[in-house]
């Protein structure tokens, strides 16, 4: 994993990874004790940066629910950053995102640039041909939308230039993206009524 990700593309680049391809999934077994851990660990996060926990935990659920990866690309952690990352955060090394800590901060503070890019007549975009492929139904709402562009960095630049928002080219790949965030998100919020509070992030 160590010398894939040392080998991962330069910022700007868009080729996958072959050392990290071949390399790529869950980085362990399936463990239900970490994924609690890493739950309660993400909401505390997410009220230290500011973000909605039940968004940011929905946002680790669809990325790879909420385990530690390695992406085709090198992308890394729970959340799936981008090593490229590490130097816009003045990380010594992308290996720091390896770091659930850290995987959590960075990914909730480029969700959180994306929600501040939202723009009211975005909801909108909720007729968008592709996302309606998707199955997508109703308006947008804004937590969808930074979610979708957390995965397609394009789309507020796309959105804002846009003068019919149903003809956005949103990628089929980033529409289902949102519709499997907006899941997580129910189930996120579902979860915490049940649950009644978060607890502490303690180590399995």
């Amino acid at each position: 994993m160590v010398a894939a990700l040392a080998l991962a593309p330069r910022a700007g680049a868009a080729a996958v990874s072959s050392p990290c391809a071949a390399n790529s999934g869950p980085q362990g077994p399936d463990d239900p004790r970490l994924r609690e851990w890493l739950r309660a660990l993400v909401h505390e996060v997410a009220h230290e940066e500011g973000v909605d926990p039940h968004v940011l935990e929905a946002l680790g659920m669809t990325e790879t629910a909420l385990q530690p990866a390695l992406g085709r690309a090198c992308e890394v952690g729970p959340f799936q950053v981008m090593p490229w990352w590490a130097g816009v955060f003045s990380l010594d090394s992308p290996l720091l995102l390896w770091d659930p800590r850290i995987n959590a901060i960075a990914a909730a503070r480029i969700y959180k640039a994306a929600w501040r890019r939202w723009d009211a007549r975005f909801a909108r975009a909720g007729a968008n041909r592709v996302l309606r492929a998707a199955g997508w139904r109703g308006p947008l709402d804004r937590e969808t939308f930074a979610a979708l562009a957390y995965n397609w960095g394009k789309a507020p630049q796309a959105f804002a230039q846009a003068a019919d928002l149903r003809t956005v080219p949103i990628p089929a790949s980033t529409a289902s993206y949102a519709l499997r965030f907006s899941q997580a998100l129910r189930e996120a919020r579902q979860r915490a009524r049940a649950d009644n509070g978060i607890p502490r992030a303690r180590r399995p």
